[in-house]
């Protein structure tokens, strides 16, 4: 019903790009290979679950589909349920990351949540991030344990999750059932803008290299009876974003996003490096006696991925 080859691949086509923020410079001359590939793949993986995000706007907008609370939890129950359901390798690796995403931006903020998010359209970082974990566990436990045990995600809950999941699934496709329709296709216009700045068209070309813009077009292109002429737009936007505009039908994703993504995965291996340096100390200091406490110090909790 639906094609997920061009997502697939997406995922193994990279080009080279600085990672940075713009707080503290890290470029890719400072890391090693293997981690300017995984940081390339991180800030794909989260670029594909935000436009499927936006994609769930799209749909949402374009057949007037009724939404029960807050549609920016729905389409984010919508773009894992899209992923999830492709049972396909590569697309959970960018649940996986984009759940990172989420986690790495909460541990970013170090005051925690201030009031205005409390009174924003979106759940809370990690909120939103333990909610994707809740997704992924209810649709495969198995593929997943390894990651949600290094979470302590509770076994309880992962229970709970295999039947929020099949709603959520079942819920979204009834919906969509309705405005889908065999053989149809829908054409979108793909335009990745130059970035007009030398480090942020670094990430205009990781992204064009990537194809992720085609896999939104070659994705909902099939099998939903859309109208054709919907944009697909890869911008600067002088903010960190992406968005759907309803009156233009058109999904923007600035690139700010992407340079911010790689920001947070590049301060993350400096900080994983800091630990072993400080962890390697300990142990010359205490002859390799290291506590369960010092152990289990860890600024993140994420999955170091194969």
């Amino acid at each position: 019903m639906i094609s997920y080859q061009s997502a697939a691949a997406a995922m193994l086509a990279f080009s080279a790009a600085c990672l940075f923020q713009p707080a503290t410079p890290v470029r890719a001359a400072e890391l090693t290979e293997e981690q300017v590939e995984e940081g390339q793949r991180f800030v794909v993986n989260n670029a594909i679950f935000i436009l499927f995000h936006e994609a769930g706007h799209m749909l949402v907008s374009e057949f007037g589909l009724p939404v029960l609370g807050r549609e920016e939890d729905a389409v984010d129950a919508l773009s894992s349920v899209l992923l999830l359901g492709a049972e396909d390798e590569e697309l959970y690796t960018t649940m996986q990351d984009s759940a990172d995403g989420w986690f790495l931006l909460d541990e970013a903020k170090e005051d925690g949540p201030q009031e205005d998010d409390f009174m924003g359209t979106h759940g809370l970082d990690r909120q939103r991030a333990y909610s994707i974990v809740c997704m992924m566990t209810g649709a495969n436990a198995e593929f997943f344990k390894e990651f949600a045990d290094s979470l302590e995600f509770p076994e309880e809950r992962r229970q709970e999750c295999a039947f929020e999941y099949q709603k959520a699934r079942d819920s979204w496709m009834s919906l969509l059932a309705a405005n889908m329709k065999d053989g149809a296709k829908t054409k979108f216009e793909v335009t990745y803008e130059p970035a007009g700045n030398e480090d942020l068209q670094g990430f205009a070309d990781l992204l064009k290299e990537a194809n992720v813009l085609e896999t939104i077009a070659t994705v909902f292109g099939e099998g939903y009876d859309l109208k054709d002429g919907i944009k697909l737009t890869g911008k600067t936007c002088g903010t960190e974003n992406a968005f759907w505009y309803a009156g233009d039908r058109e999904i923007t994703y600035c690139y700010e996003m992407a340079a911010f993504h790689a920001g947070l995965i590049a301060n993350w291996f400096e900080n994983q490096e800091e630990e072993e340096t400080s962890d390697d100390a300990v142990a010359e200091d205490d002859s390799g006696d290291e506590t369960e406490e010092q152990a289990d110090v860890s600024t993140v909790k994420l999955k170091k991925k194969d």
